[in-house]
């Protein structure tokens, strides 16, 4: 049986490592010339300027 913090960890694991891809991906353009598929709202927040 798992306590509450064996299912915590792999939990803060998977959000942080969304997070960075998500950076990632805000920051980078489609490698196809013609397609650059639109960024949602809260994605946008997390581009840099």
């Amino acid at each position: 049986m798992k306590t509450k913090n064996g299912t915590i960890q792999p939990t803060k694991l998977l959000a942080k490592a969304s997070l960075k891809l998500g950076q990632l991906s805000a920051d980078s353009a489609c490698v196809y010339i013609f397609h650059q598929p639109k960024i949602p709202d809260g994605l946008k927040r997390l581009k840099r300027k």
